[in-house]
């Protein structure tokens, strides 16, 4: 019950290092090696638009970056699911990075698509 309530919790609050996304910042979902792009966003005004998009398979380990301000925060460690989202690993426990995104940063997912898209 407590790791529920803890999951939760860093549900709703920001990602360490990241208390905020502002327009202007860049969403990048990339290969543990930084090598292979999956996904870009980028952030206007609340909604997030992509900027190119290579499927990521299921179950695949990947790196989450955040571009705000001109500069890049230090990677995330997250797993792609089989539904398209990315489920990010923070102090050891598992957040949806589309839950993540729109209840605690607000934003806008497009056609209510989690990220990175998979089809």
């Amino acid at each position: 019950m407590r790791s529920l309530v803890l999951a939760f919790v860093l549900a709703l609050s920001p990602l360490p290092n990241l208390p905020q996304i502002p327009p202007g910042s860049e969403i990048r979902v990339v290969s543990p090696d930084l090598l292979t792009v999956y996904v870009v966003w980028h952030v206007e005004q609340r909604n997030l638009v992509l900027q190119s998009k290579l499927a990521a398979p299921a179950n695949r380990e990947v790196r989450v970056l955040f571009r705000v301000d001109g500069g890049y925060r230090p990677p995330y460690n997250g797993v792609t699911t089989p539904g398209g989202d990315v489920v990010l690993l923070i102090q050891g426990e598992r957040i949806s990075l589309s839950e993540l995104l729109t209840r605690t940063y607000r934003l806008n997912l497009p056609n209510g698509r989690v990220l990175p898209e998979v089809r």
